[in-house]
């Protein structure tokens, strides 16, 4: 922990003993780089600028510290123009100074590495048998409660399993859920000591108006378990989806420091990071693909190609929901993307989609609204329908997440709510101009849960004087994985070079 200051606040302040603290005095670059040499750092996990002019000290040694890891007191107006543009390209944020104790706290707690999130899936949620009204499990997308829940508050339903909170990692805890009719619901939270059979120290009980916010759930002293049931009064259906807990780095950012999670009125989800690189063309996208565990795959892969990157990933159902959703969501996810087009001073000719098996699909889709310089995928997938309609006989077992695709986003599972989820990828592909856009196509020769999805966009495209690069891999979808990754990541670095000027790294 670095901190530029008039006053070094190891001398008036506790410092956590996870933390190695270093002060130096605003215009004494010189010190800092003794610091460095001395203690023989490789980076520093977090700077902490009192006035943002001391940022000055740092132009030479961004190296040493991580986007997002620059922290200045947001009550400050700072007028210098290469002050602010500094600022801009490290992705500085503007926090409260006014209790350094409580900073000093939160970040002890919020800059551990790596990051964790997971789901507890609607199957885990047991039914209180006294509850006479109808069930209905839909598979791993929500369980719908129907009927008379009472007039006072009462169980209406449980997790099976509990969520632990470790000693030194709070934790984020998000509930998606849907209610008709004249009903409430509210959440009770009883926490108990890991060890501890059934000794509750507290009670916590969370409305619908808590629920508005992710819930926080602070580290204590120890390790310690959350029990969670669902209380309900009224008469109507609660629809409860999946459980999310992520590890917190509190007002820092989502799973990693600057990470941000984009909600809609539904309660879905879909997560974005944003990385300055080398604030030059082009913004490059990368949507993750499958992924049960949440958080951000792909960082160094993008991060290595040295450019602006956006990274997406989808936490609903068992591993996303190709990210498809409302037009509330769908907007919000291209308002993100033009949002770092504009902080970056780019246009749509400066920006390349990008994805591998789920992923390609919003690579494609959200590239229609775009009309990019690029869009590069790896196994490229387009039919959510045709793939739910071949995992019956056709291809059993390979990919049972369509089954909970479909329904999320038809509500139905008819042969024609397959049609229509086709058309709908289908309808928007083609309203696009792709004359100046440059398709990098890495596909399966065996692709078994969208076989066509690869002829049918290359027939399509033949006559739209969009430039086309493909290879081919043998096997099936989930087959040379990392073949398939090589193509994928060479014609990245071709459409770089020929497009951008930038060399191969």
């Amino acid at each position: 922990m670095l901190q530029v200051g008039l006053t070094n606040w190891e001398n008036h302040y506790d410092i956590p003993e996870n933390m190695n603290w270093y002060h130096f005095y605003p215009n004494s670059s010189e010190a800092l780089r003794e610091i460095i040499e001395k203690e023989d750092i490789n980076r520093f996990h977090a700077v902490l600028i009192e006035d943002g002019q001391y940022s000055r000290d740092l132009f030479s040694y961004v190296k040493y510290f991580e986007p997002y890891t620059l922290f200045y007191n947001q009550n400050l107006q700072i007028n210098d123009r290469e002050v602010v543009d500094f600022l801009k390209k490290r992705c500085a944020q503007a926090i409260d100074f006014l209790s350094p104790q409580q900073l000093i706290n939160d970040l002890s707690k919020s800059l551990f590495g790596g990051g964790y999130g997971d789901k507890l899936f609607p199957p885990t949620i047991q039914v209180n048998p006294n509850f006479t009204g109808a069930i209905s499990y839909q598979g791993l997308d929500y369980v719908s409660l129907e009927g008379e829940f009472g007039q006072d508050f009462a169980q209406l339903a449980y997790w099976a399993y509990n969520i632990m909170v470790q000693k030194t990692l709070p934790i984020e805890l998000w509930l998606e859920y849907e209610k008709e009719g004249n009903c409430d619901f509210r959440l009770v939270i009883r926490k108990m000591w890991s060890g501890s059979v059934d000794d509750f120290f507290e009670e916590v009980i969370v409305s619908e108006k808590d629920l508005e916010q992710a819930l926080f759930m602070d580290s204590r002293d120890g390790d310690y378990f959350l029990s969670i049931s669902v209380e309900a009064r009224g008469r109507g259906t609660i629809k409860l989806g999946n459980l999310h807990q992520r590890w917190s780095r509190k007002q820092f950012g989502k799973f990693v420091l600057g990470g941000n999670i984009l909600h809609d009125s539904k309660r879905d989800e879909i997560n974005y990071f944003f990385h300055p690189g080398d604030f030059k063309p082009p913004l490059t996208v990368y949507f993750a693909g499958y992924r049960p565990a949440e958080g951000f795959e792909g960082y160094f892969m993008m991060k290595t190609l040295g450019c602006p990157f956006i990274l997406f990933s989808d936490p609903r159902l068992e591993g996303g929901a190709f990210y498809l959703g409302t037009d509330e969501l769908e907007g919000k996810v291209k308002d993100t993307i033009t949002h770092y087009l504009d902080y970056l001073g780019f246009d749509h000719k400066d920006l390349i989609l990008s994805g591998l098996s789920m992923g390609t699909f919003p690579a494609l889709y959200y590239g229609a609204s775009f009309e990019p310089h690029a869009i590069i995928v790896g196994k490229p997938l387009a039919n959510l329908g045709t793939i739910a309609s071949r995992g019956r006989l056709d291809a059993p077992g390979v990919s049972n997440l369509a089954f909970d695709c479909l329904i999320h986003h038809t509500g139905g599972t008819s042969s024609q709510d397959m049609t229509e989820l086709d058309q709908r990828f289908w309808k928007i592909f083609k309203q696009a101009n792709f004359s100046k856009t440059t398709f990098g196509l890495s596909y399966m020769k065996d692709e078994e849960m969208d076989p066509q999805a690869y002829e049918q966009l290359v027939s399509y495209l033949c006559n739209t004087g969009a430039k086309i690069l493909s290879k081919g891999t043998a096997g099936r979808h989930n087959d040379d994985t990392d073949t398939n990754i090589s193509w994928f990541l060479h014609f990245y670095r071709m459409v770089l070079e020929t497009g951008f000027g930038r060399e191969k790294r």
